[in-house]
């Protein structure tokens, strides 16, 4: 079908502009993490890895230690938005969503408009959301009560 055409046509164009763009992981630790050292470590580690693993490359580490999720000013996250903002990424990938929020509107703004108005393709470990399985609209509000901060 037509549709079906558009969607791989989008997901070629989003591979073709991976060889300039980058493939940005962001990490967010939380203040109340003991070891934020480790925990930022392990999340660089296996998001690393899991972007390899998918034929990622040109990664850029965007890492926010010791800031909560419902700080929208995380210096790492500004310059995360800026920088899709300016067409400089092809992929984001995060371990889960609420490293982005734990406020639903700006999960939703982010997955629903945001990425797709910048032809981002969405990476999420723990949801198993990729560009080809997108997420679908439980998911966000399943992420807000997933724990602390």
């Amino acid at each position: 079908s037509q549709g079906q055409e558009m969607v791989t046509a989008g997901l070629e164009a989003m591979m073709n502009r991976q060889f300039e763009q980058i493939t940005a992981i962001y990490i967010r630790i939380g203040s109340g993490k003991y070891d934020m050292e480790t925990a930022i470590s392990q999340q660089k580690t296996a998001l690393s890895e899991y972007a390899q693993g998918h034929g990622l490359t040109n990664i850029r580490i965007y890492s926010d230690c010791g800031f909560s999720a419902f700080d929208d000013t995380r210096p790492a996250f500004v310059k995360l938005e800026t920088d899709i903002r300016s067409g400089k990424v092809a992929v984001l990938i995060l371990f889960d969503l609420t490293r982005l929020s734990r406020d639903y509107i700006i999960i939703s703004e982010w997955i629903e408009k945001f990425l797709p108005r910048h032809h981002v393709g969405l990476y999420s470990i723990k949801e198993q959301i990729t560009p080809d399985r997108p997420i679908t609209l439980a998911l966000p509000i399943a992420a807000l009560f997933g724990g602390g901060r």
